[in-house]
């Protein structure tokens, strides 16, 4: 199966949840601000990736986990991807997408903008990292969700 989280920018959220998904970060407490800047594409992604896909690991089942931004367009890449998967016959029962940014508090989306869209990456940076640490148990949360949700689907193909 293939996982895809996804937020604005493809930068924070979806790379926090991603990272959780994977293992990388913690499930029994709130990781530390290092743990999560060593994080691959954290903070990284530039604004004309948008909408592209990337590859950040395996989970535990080796399903393929992808982090992904989609800017103001979550609407038209989601109804992209539909029409991919039905062209090339691909099963979307396969391919599990998550928006990560239902999750996010007023300090990750102001530190975010100042990051990646104003260039301030220092205190940008810093701001997001901490606005994630406070709303952490929320994406706990969510990975569970999406990994119940994934267990379920394997059983009904049983």
């Amino acid at each position: 199966m293939i996982i895809i989280y996804h937020c604005y920018g493809g930068a924070h959220s979806s790379v926090l949840s991603a990272g959780i998904h994977t293992n990388r970060l913690p499930v029994d407490r709130v990781p530390s601000r290092k743990e999560i800047l060593k994080l691959p594409y954290f903070d990284k992604t530039e604004s004309q990736e948008i909408g592209i896909p990337f590859y950040f690991g395996k989970d535990e089942y080796n399903n393929k986990v992808y982090i992904q931004g989609m800017g103001r367009a979550e609407k038209i890449v989601l109804n992209t991807l539909d029409s991919f998967l039905e062209e090339k016959k691909i099963n979307k029962n396969l391919v599990y997408v998550q928006n990560t940014l239902k999750k996010v508090n007023i300090l990750v989306r102001i530190g975010g903008f100042m990051s990646r869209g104003l260039d301030m990456v220092f205190p940008g940076r810093l701001l997001t990292v901490y606005g994630l640490q406070l709303a952490y148990p929320n994406f706990i949360g969510l990975v569970r969700t999406v990994k119940e949700e994934i267990s379920i689907a394997y059983k009904d193909k049983i």
